[in-house]
């Protein structure tokens, strides 16, 4: 089992924020009762242990693992692998089962996959001020059911409807509900725990959940395709009913599991405020004074300050802080873009190869893609275990995570060079010629950015960002995603490529521009920061040498003030 401080994703990170935060101050000794005592006294036990080295008899508090996590975690695994197994065999239940186009089948599930990229926001907006996580969970669930129906039905004859209507309904449905359950469950499970009594488990929870959540996507990559091959059904050799049907039966085992769980999640308390709606406001504010004054009138340093008065002045620095560090995103969209693309045109460069693996194993062309998250949980160890020490001991020092982010785009665009390579291959011998093995060194080097960009660029702004801004980078992250997706879709539209390899060499292009202007960006970045260290150094001296002169200054005076007696 890999350590929560080894992977992570843009799932858990917000939800570790929210749960590790610090516990309230203790309460005035009125307001303690009977119940509490107890619990004060442990607290009181410590900090004296801490600070004196003092301990008392009092046997410490055992607090047992939540058996609402474990209904959480199922919840997700079945939920994880309804949700990827769509993206596994659509664009070729589009194509092959619906006779659409591949650009057409390309355009829907990368809208399919923005949905469910940008809706995460608007379900923790949800759940944090108005209804919870629970409540936010169980209404999403009944559209994304009502959506599996409606699929379903698009893989039954004669059903007597619009199949494009139908298939773009429900693909939204399902979207919809993905995406705006996901942050609610990771929260959901984190809150479960009581912190810092169960830290540790905390973090092994959180280890735990992306185990179980790549997990799903492994197991969506394989058996889907396995279940439409190996059945019959209304005259096709591939039946697509058989794998809508079981995937809906997965989703339902999640919303089943998750309902049984509702006996044992703990109470919820609704948010005051929610972060996100108030970030918005300060920048909306911010930008209606900033039009309203005249060029005569005096203009704070930067633009943002205008909100200062509405909002508190600590608040709009913060919202400043997390400007500057989502400036460094604004590249990165076609990072994502070229990421979502093993599930389109990946696939269907797979389903024009040879699929057979040592003359004997035959696979089907979607299920090549689960090259990815098997190679992932590969490199993962190796990196941590292998290559980071080795780095450690020839540079003396790991790798910075903006360098990581550079590194990683750099691969990413090499995925999609070896990407166009092959695509050229393949168009100059027969078809089914070329082995499906050629595909490992593109999913390689697409895994090895995700690990060097992905993980580490998100790391790199949760912790860089303010206390109360985590979330605010985190929704950021997810928005990166979802436009890294409409990225694909507007491209396609234009159809302006002879053919795919072209296609290919151009999104590799794209990614050394972007890579180039985040390297850019992240220099600039980091001498703003070197520079306002430097300054907050110089007023840390000053202030020192503030207090040492204040701490001579009554000396001085009462001499004074002695000697002007004295003349008088």
């Amino acid at each position: 089992m890999f350590r929560a401080s080894q992977i992570a994703s843009e799932e858990t990170l917000p939800a570790l924020f929210d749960a590790t935060r610090s516990p309230q101050p203790l309460r005035s000794t009125d307001d303690i009762t009977q119940a509490d005592a107890g619990t004060y006294l442990r607290k009181y036990e410590r900090r004296l242990s801490l600070k004196y080295g003092l301990t008392t008899s009092l046997p410490p508090i055992k607090y047992k693992y939540p058996l609402a996590v474990v209904f959480v975690l199922l919840t997700k695994f079945f939920e994880a692998f309804a949700a990827n197994g769509i993206r596994t065999v659509l664009v070729l239940y589009l194509r092959d089962d619906l006779y659409f186009s591949e650009n057409f089948a390309t355009i829907m599930l990368h809208i399919f996959n923005f949905f469910g990229q940008f809706c995460p926001i608007f379900g923790a907006i949800l759940a944090d001020s108005y209804f919870g996580n629970v409540r936010t969970i169980s209404y999403f669930c009944m559209l994304y059911a009502i959506g599996w129906v409606m699929l379903i039905l698009t893989v039954l004859p004669n059903i007597g409807s619009s199949l494009i209507v139908l298939v773009s309904v429900s693909l939204l449905f399902i979207a919809i509900g993905n995406g705006s359950i996901r942050a609610c469950i990771t929260s959901l499970g984190a809150q479960q725990f009581k912190v810092p009594e169960q830290a540790s488990r905390l973090a092994e929870y959180f280890s735990l959940y992306y185990f179980v959540y790549y997990f799903g996507i492994l197991l969506s990559k394989i058996l889907p395709p396995f279940v439409r091959a190996k059945t019959q059904c209304f005259g096709k050799t591939d039946c697509y009913s058989a794998v809508f049907g079981t995937l809906g039966l997965s989703f339902a085992a999640s919303w089943v599991i998750f309902a049984i769980g509702r006996f044992f999640y703990k109470s919820e308390k609704l948010s005051e405020e929610n972060i996100l709606i108030k970030f918005y406001g300060c920048i909306k504010h911010a930008l209606v004074v900033k039009w309203s004054r005249t060029r005569k009138d005096e203009q704070p340093a930067y633009w943002l300050h205008n909100a200062v008065g509405k909002y508190d002045e600590a608040f709009v620095n913060d919202v400043c802080k997390v400007l500057k560090i989502t400036k460094l995103f604004l590249p990165l969209p076609i990072y994502f873009a070229l990421l979502a693309q093993q599930d389109s045109s990946w696939t269907f460069q797979a389903s024009m190869m040879n699929t057979t693996v040592l003359n004997t194993i035959t696979i089907q062309p979607d299920q090549a893609k689960a090259m990815g998250p098997i190679l992932l949980f590969i490199l993962i160890p190796l990196w941590q275990y292998i290559f980071t020490p080795i780095i450690r001991r020839l540079f003396g020092r790991e790798l910075k995570p903006l360098h990581s982010v550079t590194i990683g785009g750099v691969s990413s665009a090499l995925a999609f060079i070896c990407a166009g390579v092959l695509q050229e291959y393949i168009y100059n011998h027969p078809y089914r010629y070329v082995s499906i093995v050629w595909q490992v060194p593109q999913f390689l080097l697409l895994m090895l950015g995700e690990l060097l960009l992905s993980i580490p660029g998100l790391k790199f702004a949760f912790t860089q960002a303010p206390a109360s801004m985590k979330s605010v980078v985190t929704a950021a992250w997810f928005i990166n995603n979802a436009f890294g997706n409409l990225i694909v879709v507007f491209i396609t539209k234009l159809d302006i490529f002879a053919s795919q390899s072209y296609e290919y060499f151009f999104y590799a292009v794209l990614m050394i521009v972007s890579i180039i202007i985040f390297a850019v960006l992240s220099y600039d970045y980091v001498l703003h920061q070197q520079a306002g260290d430097l300054l907050a150094n110089i007023n840390l001296l000053q202030s020192r040498r503030h207090l040492m002169e204040d701490d001579d200054e009554p000396t001085t005076s009462a001499g004074s003030s002695s000697s002007r007696r004295i003349s008088i």
